[in-house]
């Protein structure tokens, strides 16, 4: 009787079966390991004649096609079947879940932040045209730690994608690798894209490749890959992406409001607060930064407030975008493509 073993992983990313086989003798035990095995597994492990053989489950073993077993050897097989669709997806499931983990981090701090009032707003005059200026009596630096999270969060989605390229190389393949120079292909352009992907995508089938190529994977195509891309790209040679702060809105129906005449009974209009997004975000905010310009002689109004954010931004690639959001919608297009590619593994 074959000796027991506890199911483990191979090398391959296949879980052991319970039991090893016995020795090859003859053709006919040949043709029954191809035909079992092959409907699991292009590769079966092969220990070296005399080796014991718990050593195939310690890396001590060569490695062979089915079909190339010779009769008469003695050669003891590994029986495992194929990592299944949920096995291959599993790593890449887990780096989107990490980003999702990451960003509720990035959340928590962005909250602690705002909570320290960074933002200081007063009045002054134009000594000229006597106009009431809002401006920024000071603004704080936004923390370190939000650049180096948000960055944290563009790798886990990166290596997310990365992680589904070579998947889907290892099916298209039928081979276990180690393949270099796999990636998820995200180019600059449509052009860019067509010359480039195969060197990225080698070994993938046609269907897999045609799902990536809906996607469009480029500037112009989906710009939020695009952009994660890149800015991943800036993380990494440079160490942080750029974060600061920038004005979102002001309450512009609050200081409508309080200059309107009364009503005729003499009761002041209510103040109707309608808060509208500005031009000019002004990234990155500084103090002495004006806001907003009132009329002359007008006094301080006690109800306009402002709204700030924390924004990335980066030349070429993204000025002044809501750094929360940003990245909420990269993690949601990832997560949204993954199941694109479960039928093709």
């Amino acid at each position: 009787m074959a000796p027991s073993v506890a199911p483990q992983r191979c090398v391959y990313g296949c879980t052991l079966g319970a039991s090893l086989s016995g020795l090859l003798r003859d053709s006919a035990d040949v043709r029954q390991a191809r035909s079992r095995h092959l409907q699991r597994c292009p590769v079966v492990a092969v220990v070296i004649p005399d080796q014991p053989a718990h050593r195939a489950r310690r890396g001590h073993t060569t490695f062979k096609q089915a079909g190339q077993l010779k009769p008469g050897t003695k050669e003891t097989i590994v029986t495992h079947a194929a990592p299944s669709v949920t096995d291959r997806l599993g790593g890449v499931r887990a780096k989107v879940e990490r980003a999702k983990q990451q960003l509720s981090e990035l959340d928590t701090t962005l909250g602690a932040f705002f909570r320290t009032n960074p933002y200081k707003v007063g009045t002054k005059r134009d000594p000229q045209t006597r106009r009431l200026i809002y401006y920024l009596v000071s603004v704080r630096d936004v923390p370190l730690e939000i650049s180096v999270i948000a960055g944290e969060v563009l790798q886990s989605l990166r290596s997310a994608l990365d992680h589904l390229a070579y998947q889907l190389v290892l099916v298209g393949t039928g081979q276990s690798g180690p393949f270099n120079h796999v990636y998820f292909p995200i180019f600059d352009s449509a052009s860019k894209y067509q010359a480039g992907k195969l060197g990225q995508i080698k070994g993938m089938r046609q269907d897999a490749i045609d799902v990536i190529d809906g996607l469009k994977p480029y500037k112009g195509g989906n710009d939020i890959l695009w952009r994660l891309h890149k800015l991943n790209i800036v993380d990494k040679h440079r160490l942080l992406v750029t974060v600061g702060s920038q004005m979102r809105s002001a309450d512009i129906g609050a200081l409508m409001s309080s200059q309107m005449p009364p009503l005729p009974d003499g009761t002041p209009v209510p103040i109707l607060s309608a808060f509208f997004k500005v031009a000019d975000p002004m990234f990155p905010l500084k103090t002495g930064d004006e806001l907003l310009t009132d009329l002359p002689d007008a006094k301080p109004n006690k109800h306009l407030e402002f709204r700030f954010e924390v924004a990335l931004s980066e030349p070429h690639i993204l000025e002044g975008e809501p750094i929360g959001e940003t990245l909420h919608q990269m993690i949601d297009l990832v997560d949204a493509l993954i199941p694109n590619f479960k039928p093709l593994l």
